[in-house]
């Protein structure tokens, strides 16, 4: 159990991806924190992880499709609103070096990754627009935003993308209390364990990225917009991957 603790009493939450390994430390930790959840993910099976939680909704369908985002949102509208929306819904398990994928599949990744995101939070802020009242977006990006992963392109342009759309939105919407910000983890698994290529010396827990996203959408971080908190145990801040590397070497 993470020592964190943050009071989400009376807030309601979207989460995206909630069946997958970060989305389900999403879901719990904002729960735990008192939130009430609506869990989405097209994985309508993986869902059933959450069964037997009253605090959380689930509502399974493919976020890329603007029916599906406007259905996630009436059903937000008839069950009270919105005050967080987390983006981590993507489509991660695609490895093709670039001179060799095909447009149908970064098509799919694009719309998987980014598409949903934009769809997501277009809503969420017109929401809030209309409103007069502010709101938190929190979206999962990763190190491949800012260095490229081998055989990953189409997933790390997504992740770029989603970096620049919270951007975009933190400098149109800020003044109307509305903030969006990114988390960029690295290297994590549901057991922790050791890893030499990051300088903290071992893997990163799900939950500790969910404790990174209770932050970012809490008032302990009102003035941050447009901001990417790397939780990736230092991977971000070294310049070679790992200490081997570093070795026989003078720059």
């Amino acid at each position: 159990m993470s020592a964190v603790r943050f009071d989400y009493t009376g807030e309601r939450v979207l989460v995206t991806g909630a069946a997958g390994l970060i989305g389900r430390a999403l879901v719990r930790r904002f729960a735990d924190a008192g939130a009430a959840v609506l869990a989405v993910d097209v994985d309508a099976a993986g869902l059933a992880v959450h069964d037997g939680d009253r605090r959380v909704a689930t509502m399974p369908g493919d976020l890329a499709r603007e029916d599906v985002a406007d259905a996630v949102f009436a059903r937000l509208a008839r069950d009270g609103g919105l005050d967080v929306l987390v983006n981590n819904a993507a489509m991660t398990g695609v490895r093709t070096p670039f001179a060799d994928i095909g447009a149908g599949v970064w098509d799919a990744v694009v719309a998987a990754n980014l598409r949903s995101a934009y769809l997501l939070s277009v809503r969420a802020v017109r929401h809030w627009r209309d409103a007069g009242r502010g709101g938190a977006i929190v979206s999962l990006s990763s190190p491949g935003a800012s260095r490229a992963h081998e055989n990953q392109s189409a997933y790390d342009v997504t992740k770029a993308g989603i970096e620049a759309l919270s951007r975009a939105i933190a400098v149109e919407l800020g003044g109307l209390g509305i903030r969006a910000n990114c988390i960029a983890p690295a290297s994590v698994v549901e057991e922790v364990r050791p890893a030499t290529d990051l300088p903290a010396g071992r893997t990163t827990a799900p939950e500790e990225v969910a404790d990174a996203a209770l932050f970012l959408a809490s008032p302990a971080a009102a003035q941050l917009n447009g901001h990417v908190l790397r939780v990736d145990g230092g991977l971000h801040a070294r310049l070679r991957t790992g200490p081997s590397e570093e070795r026989g070497r003078d720059s």
